[in-house]
């Protein structure tokens, strides 16, 4: 037998007496994992553009959302996979031999550096699409103002409908599909409302 070997068979005995430790510093990985995952959601349900993207024009308010769900899905998924790389996964085999032990080993070196490059690209990714949600946040157009519903009270009777501008002595309402011009000497009252009274 080779030094080599030698030396896998007494690591293969060595582990047989550690499974317990083991699968301790797994739980222990699998909580630092969840409590990044946490942190996570937390950072990304928090960022935010404008104070609020409800005076973003349609359809920027849902798009920005589903940027934001989409980032959180990669940022959870990258976590999960960095997890997995650095506490791998349990299992009810046990390696006895020099040889298993090596080959397991080898597997799983290229398991866990698969899982990093995989990890890395998914936090890029999310972080990316965070920043392109930001972005649109900032610099999406805002929805139209709503239109101000007026009372006008005036010699010629009461006028309900949207203020649209002041020109040439009068206001200019805008009552359903008409257009109405009140010369403002004869307006004694103007008050806002949230609806038209029937």
């Amino acid at each position: 037998m080779s030094v080599d070997l030698w030396r896998w068979a007494q690591r293969a005995q060595q582990l047989r007496f550690q499974q317990l430790e083991i699968a301790r510093k797994q739980a222990e990985s699998w909580r630092t994992g969840l409590a990044s995952i946490t942190t996570l959601l937390a950072a990304v349900l928090v960022v935010k553009g404008r104070d609020t993207v409800d005076a973003l024009a349609q359809p920027f308010v849902w798009l920005i959302s589903l940027l934001l769900a989409i980032a959180l899905g990669l940022l959870a998924w990258a976590t999960l996979t960095a997890v997995g790389a650095a506490s791998g996964s349990p299992s009810d085999q046990t390696l006895l031999t020099g040889e298993d032990l090596r080959d397991w080993t080898r597997g799983e070196v290229e398991r866990v550096q698969e899982a990093i490059a995989r990890a890395r690209l998914l936090t890029v990714s999310g972080v990316a699409v965070v920043a392109f949600a930001l972005g649109l946040s900032w610099l999406g157009p805002k929805a139209a103002p709503d239109a101000q519903l007026v009372v006008v009270e005036s010699d010629g009777g009461r006028l309900c409908g949207s203020l649209v501008d002041t020109a040439g002595g009068g206001l200019i309402i805008k009552a359903n599909a008409d257009v109405q011009i009140v010369p403002l000497k004869a307006v004694t009252r103007i008050r806002p409302v949230p609806a038209c009274p029937a």
